[in-house]
């Protein structure tokens, strides 16, 4: 089955469509394919260097016009969350990014406050973690926004996300929001308007087909990022994609006429 029949496409940005600095080789034609051919093209990342207005900016700058509405974040999504709770101040371990999303949800930063939300952050500290640890220890929340262990850039790899969750969980457990989270699916559910039949979610890692299988999407995994043939086939139940393209580049003007390369057990 191809890829036609479907009408949106969500794709993720780490690692499946850049490696940070610049596109994948070949990444942008399918979006100007798609694109021409009328199809909705939308974004996700669990990524919280930027905000969803910095990263539309970032995709325009790269070649691909678009605008915040089409994004989603972890960092918008941990609003959210926080909004649902009616919480007036969280703290922050984040970089700009993340603090932009949190504060345009009407938050006030502050380090006395019962939650705290957990991003990328380049310069996390001693001090930053021991204020966690305070969060916790009277009986808070802290917001993990993802679990990954590592991002690419064009020249090297660093790391993401998952060793500062390993800190926290010295003395909490951080509750994630990020991808494959329920509150992910959740906030994706209402930020968004798709018909499950006829959408595509796609991504480079696990955790990105297993929500999209959970939103009842069809989902394809890329295999230029974290997934190859090996770990893609002792993938289980919402982690099996329903396609695998070996790599955008090789679909660079037919990313339509994409059709299952293998034949995957029932989820």
């Amino acid at each position: 089955m191809e890829l036609s029949k479907n009408r949106t496409f969500f794709f993720d940005l780490d690692g499946t469509l850049w490696n940070w600095d610049e596109f994948k080789p070949g990444a942008l034609d399918p979006l100007e394919s798609l694109k021409s051919a009328g199809r909705n093209i939308y974004f996700h990342t669990d990524n919280t260097l930027h905000d969803r207005e910095g990263y539309a900016r970032k995709l325009s700058k790269m070649g691909f016009e678009t605008d915040k509405d089409q994004i989603i974040t972890s960092g918008f999504i941990a609003s959210k969350v926080l909004n649902g709770k009616d919480v007036t101040k969280a703290y922050v371990v984040g970089e700009s990014g993340l603090v932009s999303e949190i504060q345009d949800s009407g938050i006030e930063i502050s380090a006395d406050a019962k939650y705290a939300v957990l991003g990328l952050d380049r310069s996390f500290s001693y001090d930053k973690l021991e204020k966690l640890r305070r969060i916790a220890a009277n009986g808070g929340q802290v917001l993990a926004c993802s679990n990954e262990r590592f991002f690419s850039r064009k020249d090297r790899t660093q790391v993401h996300q998952k060793a500062l969750n390993s800190a926290v969980k010295e003395f909490t457990d951080p509750k994630l929001v990020g991808k494959p989270s329920q509150d992910f699916i959740d906030s994706f559910k209402n930020y968004f308007s798709y018909f499950p039949g006829k959408s595509v979610f796609i991504g480079d890692r696990p955790s990105d087909i297993e929500p999209g299988n959970k939103l009842g999407m069809s989902t394809a995994a890329v295999m230029q990022g974290t997934l190859d043939e090996e770990p893609l086939s002792n993938l289980e139940g919402r982690q099996v994609p329903d396609y695998a393209p070996t790599s955008l580049a090789n679909h660079r003007t037919h990313f339509l006429q994409v059709t299952p390369r293998y034949t995957f057990p029932e989820r």
